[in-house]
């Protein structure tokens, strides 16, 4: 494997082994070494037992060859004991390697309940009233030291006082009940006790730090799923931190009393609910109907817990806590599943450190539950698999954040280049749309400079030809008048005039129609403004317009009169046969009795003057509306048309102190309406 490969994949292998090796720490530190045998002495295995109490039971003469037998570890009520209070003996020889050395006595973790020490009738030490870490009840390791000279060299007794608070939990839990030699043993017990303070007071403070920064990640704008799923994290670690205070005495509870165990249940039931959450937000996205139901078995669980405390039996929170214990045995086997399921299909690498912190977590419920059941002896874990997923989902979600920030950032960097990248492409395209624009000025000069050159030109010759024209119209019918006595040639004659008369309108009509455009071809940016009749330019501009109109749509004119306005002829001409053009190619030549063109003038309410071009075309989307006028902007087919049509007729009318309207529906047509101010005399 490449050395680059083997340091991305070195953390992510270390963070899935992390919660493993931290239950592998507290199983070393809880298994006596070997080393150790020799001067170390078990007391656990058989006891003699006796309900009640009385102060003479600690002396080591007292008979008890009339008392029962117990096992330790093991359960108290379990082996049919029901008394609150009870005395335990123990007779032991001390070995020759343990003589006239100073002793430690070490007693491992026992379940709600307060003992009182006595060695040959001498008080050696006892429980405190509340936690001290996580030494104490279940958890924890105590040891006291023995004075050697208060050992005889034959038999001893071992007396331990018991007073048992809560029935039915009850018992001693684990096989650490030894008495050794004070300077091998001593390191034993601190290397135990000091691993579970190191790892209790770090979690807390660490929880306390996620905590701080999930707030600040709270108070971010997100997704609802995001937030949802930042709201379970908090709730996993807020709960997981809880539940641990309550564990290292930071909460001000009562060694072995139920409502310490009602507390605790209460935590490890927060505990339960924001892991279902937590897990069903991050493998799936949301919460399923399952999930909605969880939370309701969670409150029922919560509120009868709190319900035993009050109202119950003293023994009720522990009957209810085994019934829970299925449910979370149940609950954390479906969050395997889960994540399992989600591992397979993702493949992430965060994936697969959730899901040691379950797994984690699920092997550690087997052996609490094992070591209950007294199958085996080992070390409390569920509070250290509860330390590693309160840690691992702080620091997915806060890994998750970090990483959205650096999304974050190169997604700003990435749009910061684009945009000026953007602007450069912008003034770049700026410049071309003014050179094309100012081309377009150019050719627009020449065809207007070539037009009214083709119109004088075509004007000088049409000039005689239509006085010729006029002069045949006058003298064939005075010829025709003259012949009386040759019909044939009088109507020969009468037929050319005729023909004579038809060919001057002809002429007229073109000398009109060079008229009109020498109009239209003369304007310019610099063309004197003078006071127009919007009506003469309307009919100038669709005589231009008429043969290409004429075969797409039936034309109506509605031309009402209307004040002058003060402008150019000819702009106003270019802008209204531009609309006419525009108009007709919006209609197909296959619809021509449907289509209709409608030219209107008429006078607004305010006495501004407007000029309709209306069609029964296509019509023109709405996004495409908002950038008709723009420069190069076109819908029509590629070679149909350069796009700079309207926006030159936007820019004459605005100059001209009006506005062009638009209305337009798609599949029903269009309106172009321009409104001018009137021309005050």
């Amino acid at each position: 494997m490449p050395i680059d490969t083997l340091a991305r994949r070195l953390p992510l292998l270390l963070a899935v082994a992390a919660p493993f090796l931290v239950c592998w720490l507290f199983i070393d530190a809880y298994v006596l070494p070997a080393h150790l045998e020799p001067y170390v002495l078990h007391l656990n295995g058989t006891w003699k037992l006796q309900e009640g109490d009385g102060v003479g039971w600690a002396e080591p003469a007292y008979d008890d060859s009339g008392w029962g037998e117990i096992r330790f570890p093991g359960g108290y009520s379990s082996q049919g004991y029901r008394a609150s209070q009870a005395w335990a003996r123990k007779r032991f020889e001390l070995p020759a390697s343990l003589r006239d050395k100073p002793l430690l006595l070490t007693m491992g973790g026992m379940r709600t309940s307060r003992v009182t020490l006595f060695v040959n009738g001498h008080e050696v030490g006892r429980t405190d009233e509340s936690f001290r870490g996580l030494k104490g009840e279940v958890d924890g390791l105590e040891a006291w030291r023995v004075d050697s000279r208060e050992l005889l060299p034959g038999s001893n007794v071992l007396a331990v006082r018991f007073e048992w608070t809560l029935p039915g939990n009850d018992g001693v839990l684990d096989g650490r009940m030894l008495l050794g030699a004070q300077e091998q043993l001593t390191p034993y017990y601190l290397r135990a006790s000091d691993i579970r303070q190191f790892f209790q007071n770090g979690a807390l403070a660490l929880f306390a730090f996620m905590l701080l920064l999930l707030g600040m990640f709270m108070s971010r704008k997100a997704d609802p799923s995001r937030r949802a799923l930042r709201r379970s994290t908090v709730f996993v670690v807020a709960s997981a931190a809880f539940y641990l205070g309550a564990r290292t005495g930071l909460l001000p509870l009562r060694q072995s009393s139920p409502l310490t165990f009602t507390i605790l249940s209460l935590t490890v039931v927060g505990i339960v609910w924001a892991i279902i959450e937590f897990s069903q937000h991050y493998c799936l996205g949301h919460v399923t109907r399952g999930g909605k139901a969880h939370r309701a078995v969670c409150g029922v669980f919560a509120g009868a817990f709190l319900a035993v405390q009050v109202l119950g039996p003293l023994e009720g929170p522990v009957v209810l806590y085994r019934l829970f214990a299925l449910y979370i045995f149940a609950s954390v086997l479906y969050v395997s599943g889960l994540t399992t399921a989600t591992l397979l299909r993702r493949q992430r690498s965060s994936d697969a450190v959730f899901a040691a912190a379950i797994f984690c977590m699920l092997g550690a419920g087997v052996v609490d539950l094992l070591t209950d059941l007294y199958v085996f002896q080992a070390p409390r874990l569920f509070s250290v698999s509860v330390i590693n997923l309160g840690l691992c989902v702080g620091v997915l979600l806060i890994a998750d954040f970090i990483q959205l920030s650096y999304v974050n950032e190169t997604l700003s960097a990435n749009l910061a280049r684009s945009n000026a990248e953007l602007a450069v492409a912008l003034a770049r395209a700026e410049d071309a749309a003014r050179l094309k624009s100012a081309l377009l000025a150019e050719r627009l000069a020449s065809v207007g400079t070539l037009a009214t050159g083709v119109a004088h030109e075509i004007n000088n010759p049409m000039a005689y030809v239509t006085a010729n024209l006029t002069f045949l119209s006058k003298q064939l019918p005075e010829l025709a008048h003259c012949a009386e006595g040759d019909e044939a040639v009088k109507e020969e004659l009468a037929e050319l005039g005729q023909v004579a008369t038809e060919s001057l309108e002809g002429a007229r009509r073109v000398n009109q129609i060079v008229k009109e455009l020498r109009l239209f071809a003369r304007g310019g940016g610099d063309e004197r403004l003078e006071a127009v009749d919007v009506r003469t330019v309307a009919r100038r501009s669709l005589n231009l317009a008429l043969h290409e109109l004429e075969q797409r749509a039936r034309i109506i004119q509605e031309l009402e009169e209307v004040p002058r306005v003060l402008g150019s002829e000819s702009q106003l001409g270019q802008v209204c046969l531009n609309l006419l053009l525009n108009a007709g190619q919006a209609m197909t030549k296959e619809d021509t009795d449907r289509n209709e063109l409608i030219l209107r003038t008429r006078r607004r309410e305010d006495g501004w003057v407007m000029l309709e071009v209306a069609d029964t075309g296509c019509g023109i989307p709405p996004e495409d509306q908002r950038r008709l006028f723009d420069p190069f902007f076109t819908t029509k087919q590629t070679g149909e048309g350069m796009g700079m049509g309207l926006s030159i007729c936007h820019g004459i009318v605005k100059r001209l102190g009006g506005e062009i309207q638009v209305e337009s529906a798609v599949g029903k047509g269009s309106v172009f309406r321009v409104v001018l101010p009137p021309h005050a005399a």
